[in-house]
């Protein structure tokens, strides 16, 4: 029994630090664990118990692991035969690996969550798309010191109605990015979520 809060924020496209394509309309939404303690637990859970309740697969999970753990992924996915995809995005001056999971079934995203979860919790990209919309583009933003600098930066389409998960700092949540109907306010959203979840508050 998962316990949650969840608040409606503005969506501006310059402000995020993900890129999206084609935008008409994006709701995004926060969802968080209620309690501090366990609380990338309780968002590992969460994810599990609503990506199953939507009944939606296959979803695309993508992140960004630490680059000497691309092997130790590999094998772990290798072993349970998960279907990956592996590319290394790169500016000039740096390169990581990103890892695209495609994940059929419930029982290979409870294997999943359960091998990768901790990416996340270890403030890395991380994000489960209902449908295949994540490529990478070059932007050049104003870096910390002042100054141009290029990053490399997952970019979603949304051409057509999909719904983005992507991990909060440390696992906390999540922040929802939609132009489905059904998830774009608190009222749809709450209309969506498994049987067994409890809302602290609305925001």
């Amino acid at each position: 029994m998962t316990k949650i809060y969840i608040t409606q924020e503005e969506f501006n496209l310059d402000e995020e630090y993900i890129l999206f394509e084609n935008v008409q309309k994006v709701s995004k939404l926060y969802i968080g664990p209620s309690e501090y303690d366990d609380y990338d637990d309780e968002t590992r859970q969460f994810l599990y118990d609503f990506i199953c309740k939507q009944a939606l697969f296959p979803v695309f999970l993508t992140f960004e692991p630490y680059n000497d753990l691309t092997e130790e992924i590999e094998f772990a996915f290798q072993k349970e035969c998960i279907q990956y995809f592996l590319k290394f995005e790169s500016t000039k001056k740096n390169s990581f690996p990103v890892f695209k999971v495609i994940i059929n079934d419930a029982h290979t995203l409870k294997l999943i969550l359960e091998e990768t979860f901790w990416i996340a919790s270890s403030n890395q990209f991380y994000s489960i798309s209902f449908s295949d919309i994540i490529s990478y583009k070059l932007e050049i933003k104003e870096g910390v010191f002042g100054g141009k600098k290029s990053y490399m930066f997952p970019c979603f389409n949304m051409k057509n109605t999909t719904t983005i998960l992507k991990l909060w700092h440390d696992g906390q949540g999540c922040n929802l990015y939609t132009n489905d109907p059904r998830y774009s306010t608190i009222e749809m959203l709450t209309n969506h979520l498994p049987n067994e979840t409890i809302m602290e508050n609305k925001g």
